[in-house]
């Protein structure tokens, strides 16, 4: 079966962003001193902030590095069959995450309460309940793929 155009085109938006990701993860560190040297948030002048959200944003471009590198490999896999357990699996992970995510935007707000933090919660939430439905759907057509394989 021929992969669809669209299927490509997010492909290839993927392997930009997963690159895109990488390299400001990575630089995380540099870009925060840029940030607290030419401008500054009412918690930045709080005793261990600049360390705290360091950690954090670290913590969270991995995470989005990790679920972009599952969605690669769950589109790599359209032309030959994507209703195979790999995918259930990948996107049981990346609701996990999701969720882990949540409770992380969430945590963050017992000490840093800004509206975008809530609001990344309640989407990675919704991303994480999104992710568990489709991979209730990918592991039925698992499942009525391989009864179909076996019928005669």
């Amino acid at each position: 079966m021929k992969e669809p155009l669209v299927s490509r085109i997010l492909l290839y938006t993927l392997y930009v962003g997963f690159a895109l990701a990488v390299v400001v993860t990575l630089t995380l560190p540099l870009m925060l001193d840029q940030y607290f040297n030419i401008l500054y948030d009412v918690y930045s002048l709080r005793q261990g902030y600049r360390t705290f959200i360091l950690v954090f944003l670290m913590a969270v471009g991995f995470a989005g590095c990790w679920v972009i590198l599952e969605l690669i490999l769950m589109l790599r896999s359209i032309p030959r069959n994507p209703f195979v357990p790999r995918n259930v699996r990948a996107l049981n992970r990346v609701g996990v995450i999701f969720l882990v995510l949540a409770a992380a935007f969430w945590g963050k707000c017992l000490w840093y309460v800004t509206i975008l933090t809530m609001l990344c919660g309640a989407i990675f939430m919704l991303g994480g309940m999104f992710a568990f439905t489709l991979s209730s759907l990918f592991r039925q057509a698992v499942a009525y793929r391989e009864e179909n394989d076996l019928t005669i």
